[in-house]
């Protein structure tokens, strides 16, 4: 997890890197308002995802329909998390090929 200073990122809380096979970005804990983003050419479904133990056991974001929140290409969006001790994370779920860059941050 980075801290921003005075580079190119001035989140406060911070971690990013990037994927190019089906597995897991590392988490983070979330609390309040935060960002995530996923940016790249890539070929693939990217999953949101979250845990209530500690990272122990991630399950799919989903909005009030069921529907699971997921990417098949770049995108930046503001969630909440009420709650705290919430870790949150991406992962590819289905590769083709490239590669995709993750940020989530608050």
């Amino acid at each position: 997890m980075g801290v921003g200073s005075s580079g190119t990122d001035s989140a406060t809380r911070f971690t990013s890197g990037s994927l190019s096979a089906v597995g897991a970005a590392p988490g983070m804990y979330c609390h309040r308002d935060f960002n995530v983003s996923v940016s790249g050419t890539f070929v693939g479904t990217v999953v949101f995802e979250r845990s209530f133990d500690g990272g122990t056991t991630y399950i799919p974001v989903a909005f009030s329909d069921g529907t699971t929140v997921s990417f098949s290409g770049p995108m930046s969006s503001t969630w909440s998390e009420p709650e705290s001790g919430v870790m949150y994370r991406v992962r590819f779920s289905a590769y083709t090929s490239g590669s995709v860059s993750w940020r989530l941050s608050q």
